[in-house]
């Protein structure tokens, strides 16, 4: 009897392409996977007819393209739907047994919902990471936050195996579904292992850009991330200026891309550029300078509110000595006792002014903390070994 399980992956613009998140999260798993009982199907997304196929990219990964020729957000939701089409009929036709939709994220929740007997009619277990609760965030307009509210329960109510990347989204499932839930299970997400630097002198790109910013070694804090609301930019610069630090501030943010009205208000509530601390760096994708950048920098400052388990936290705790992190449960799960926590502004300015009198052995002590942490629960490995006990529970018993 073959008991290889078939992991369909709905959800990727393309395990061979580099988009986002989810991308990020496909090359995590799959390129650290070490199981030869499972094999994945990975969908990726194409703009003709003519690049359509099915391909073997290795012995645990096909790869199927699928043309979508638009783009946006409605045209993903109808490439998922098209995807998961193809794996209901490809799993059909070939006979294939053990099989498992996997859905990254919850666009298409009402389509799922209607077509979840036929799905189970076939014998195809259905598993979810539905990634943070997407509907809170500031970045949608209100039809749009209603509609992934819909979709979300839709979606939760049809699987059978919800995978949740951090126990604070587990915790919204369990309070908003109502009568039949699917397990819910946590799996984290993964962070890469990083080297410490022990090198004296700078490379040359990494030099450059100190130089640049006029940034020092353990002279600047550091805020990193996408530039929207949610993620407290406000509250974290009015904080710093209101401190008695002279070390800088530097935020690396697309600020320039993102929501120009919200920088607008940000300039004229902070006035942060009459502050010489204040260094608004734009965006910076070059990870060889991000490692020195984490590094060397005094203290991280964690501003996110919404949202599951942030990669961007996980490669701070990963790097950096002392990470500062708004205090929600969602960062409370991921830091545990590794980080220090905020409520408010004026809690984040007396959190700055202590840690600016922090020895670098006091700093260092929360580093080793925060590395352990890393390593024994959110290293590639470890995740992988979490989602093939995932893959084989979702078989065990009768979940459907």
């Amino acid at each position: 009897m073959n008991n290889k399980k078939n992991v369909f992956i709905i959800g990727l613009r393309g395990y061979r392409q580099n988009y986002g998140g989810w991308e990020a999260f496909a090359h995590g798993l799959l390129d650290n996977w070490k199981n030869k009982n499972v094999h994945f199907y990975a969908f990726e997304k194409v703009g003709s007819e003519s690049e359509e196929g099915i391909s073997e990219y290795n012995e645990f990964i096909t790869c199927i393209t699928v043309c979508e020729k638009e783009s946006g957000s409605s045209a993903m939701m109808k490439y998922d739907k098209h995807c998961t089409d193809f794996a209901i009929e490809y799993i059909e036709k070939n006979k294939i047994q053990n099989s498992i939709l996997f859905l990254l994220g919850v666009r298409i929740g009402p389509y799922i919902f209607l077509n979840k007997n036929k799905i189970r009619k076939r014998n195809i277990r259905i598993m979810e990471n539905p990634a943070g609760a997407e509907w809170r965030r500031t970045k949608w307009n209100k039809l749009v936050q209603v509609y992934l509210f819909i979709s979300a329960y839709m979606m939760a109510k049809s699987v059978d195996y919800m995978v949740c990347d951090n126990e604070g989204v587990r915790d919204i499932y369990n309070k908003i579904l109502i009568g039949r839930k699917p397990v819910l299970d946590f799996v984290a997400y993964g962070v890469d292992s990083v080297p410490r630097i022990t090198d004296s002198e700078l490379p040359e790109n990494v030099k450059e850009y100190f130089e640049e910013w006029n940034l020092e070694k353990g002279e600047y804090y550091l805020i990193l991330g996408r530039f929207v609301p949610e993620n407290n930019y406000e509250l974290m610069i009015k904080a710093f200026m209101a401190s008695k630090t002279k070390r800088k501030l530097l935020i690396i943010t697309n600020y320039k891309t993102e929501l120009k009205k919200y920088y607008q208000h940000i300039c004229s509530s902070t006035n942060f550029e009459s502050d010489k601390r204040i260094v608004m760096a734009g965006t910076l994708y070059d990870k060889s300078i991000l490692h020195y950048i984490r590094q060397f920098t005094h203290g991280y400052i964690h501003g996110h509110s919404v949202g599951g388990t942030n990669p961007g936290l996980l490669e701070a705790l990963a790097e950096t000595n002392l990470n500062v992190l708004y205090d929600v449960s969602f960062n409370r799960y991921v830091g545990s006792d590794s980080a220090l926590y905020f409520k408010d502004e004026e809690d984040l300015t007396r959190k700055i002014n202590e840690i600016d009198t922090y020895s670098s052995e006091e700093l260092e002590t929360y580093g080793i903390k925060a590395r352990t942490r890393m390593n024994d629960y959110y290293s590639w490995d470890y995740i992988v070994s979490e989602y093939d006990r995932a893959f084989s529970n979702i078989f065990k018993g009768n979940i459907l």
